[in-house]
């Protein structure tokens, strides 16, 4: 990398999808940046989010914001026993559970054929008659199967629930503070639940955050529209550019180098230009 304004940070983690060494990578992320420049403003994007409005102007909404910029919303969830599934967005189980995986599902193998099926059959029938005390879930783009057990405790509450949102944020100086010395610091109690939850990225951030206040009324960091079937964004084409602009975001995700060549191509000249569309 030749640019100077560009620094690589090498964690070592084996960050799979939906694992808790991503939350670990974004933490060490804001502490290296903190202890490097100490800045006012930190946020946190892919390597698939590009530009589509002068971060300049955009820098000063969210250091002027009434709070961090995000999204994030409560999850509520009541489970049934028996063959009734529960109420409201199950989502909730990833982290109300303790998950863990059997010595095979951490190998990646799995019962294939006619004993295979039925042992899945089995399981999905288990999971859904004793839902409010034991769970199943395959993490498809991570690690696999996970078998989880309801925790007596957890740290959320009707005052503070648990919260789910997009890890895509952007922290001041303050709320930076709260993440890392308080809320996620290295030995508290919420940074070690959320060890042994799943897919921890889309709640352990944003959770504290929205315990201390709601994100601020500023757009989402990145404009991203999903693909359902493929369980995916869409790839963001030229043909998008007046609704990417019109959005207020400061970023458009995914990009592609060929499919969004164009588009990107678009965005430079208007950024270039200090306009807009």
């Amino acid at each position: 990398m030749d640019d100077p304004r560009v620094e690589l940070l090498d964690h070592g983690l084996a960050t799979d999808w939906g694992s808790w060494e991503l939350v670990e990578a974004m933490l060490l992320a804001f502490e290296h940046v903190r202890q490097r420049v100490d800045p006012d403003l930190v946020c946190l994007i892919s390597g698939q989010d590009y530009p589509v409005r002068r971060l300049v102007d955009w820098e000063a909404e969210a250091l002027a914001a009434e709070s961090w910029v995000g999204s994030a919303e409560p999850l509520r969830y009541t489970p049934h026993w028996g063959t009734r599934r529960g109420e409201g967005a199950d989502a909730l189980t990833r982290y109300t559970h303790r998950w863990f995986q059997t010595p095979m599902a951490r190998r990646g193998l799995r019962a294939g054929g006619r004993v295979g099926r039925l042992l899945r059959r089995i399981r999905g029938a288990v999971a859904l008659r004793t839902e409010p005390l034991f769970s199943v879930r395959v993490v498809a783009r991570g690690r696999g199967l996970f078998y989880g057990t309801r925790r007596v405790r957890t740290p959320f509450s009707s005052d503070r629930p648990c919260f789910y949102g997009s890890q895509w944020i952007a922290l001041r100086r303050r709320e930076l503070g709260w993440l890392l010395d308080e809320d996620l610091a290295p030995r508290s109690s919420l940074r070690r639940f959320y060890r042994h939850t799943i897919i921890p990225d889309e709640s352990a951030l944003v959770t504290p955050l929205s315990w201390r206040a709601a994100a601020s009324a500023l757009p989402p960091i990145t404009r991203v529209t999903w693909d359902a079937a493929l369980d995916q964004p869409t790839t963001c084409t030229l043909d998008d550019l007046d609704e990417l602009v019109r959005s207020g975001s400061p970023f458009c995700r995914k990009v592609d180098p060929e499919a969004s060549a164009a588009l990107m191509d678009q965005l430079d000249r208007t950024i270039r230009a200090g306009s807009t569309i």
